[in-house]
């Protein structure tokens, strides 16, 4: 399955798809995130339950455009900003955001946030200009 933006990406984790091919920016900030280590992962997963409801409406409707703009949001996340970076940790919540309105929305927070820890069940190889997921 080809994904194109964050919101298609947590679906398809969600969705526990085999493999899912990813091009451009988005599968740079996807080896970033899958690259983190388990402190900083544990800061990102644990900071999910606040951003998620910060951000589901804007990924549900437009994308990431307007999320970095959200001042509590860069509050919220700013010890995983500090180890990934504001590209990779935006792109972690708005994929966690996609898995919980695929899930059913905003009551579905604890399955968004599983559905980006099911980044780490994927093996990734480089295909051209982006990246494939396979899972293990």
């Amino acid at each position: 399955m080809k994904v194109y933006n964050e919101k298609e990406l947590g679906k398809a984790l969600h969705d526990d798809v085999d493999s899912i091919e990813i091009e451009g920016d988005l599968s740079n900030k996807v080896i970033r995130i899958k690259a983190t280590g388990k402190v900083a992962w544990g800061l990102l997963i644990g900071c999910m339950a606040i951003a998620i409801p910060l951000v589901i409406v804007t990924v549900a409707t437009s994308g990431t455009a307007t999320i970095v703009t959200s001042p509590a949001l860069v509050g919220v996340m700013a010890p995983s900003i500090a180890t990934l970076g504001v590209g990779a940790t935006f792109s972690a919540v708005s994929i966690a955001a996609g898995a919980t309105i695929a899930a059913g929305g905003v009551s579905k927070i604890s399955a968004g946030v599983a559905g980006l820890g099911k980044l780490r069940q994927y093996k990734i190889t480089k295909n051209g200009n982006g990246i494939t997921l396979k899972m293990k």
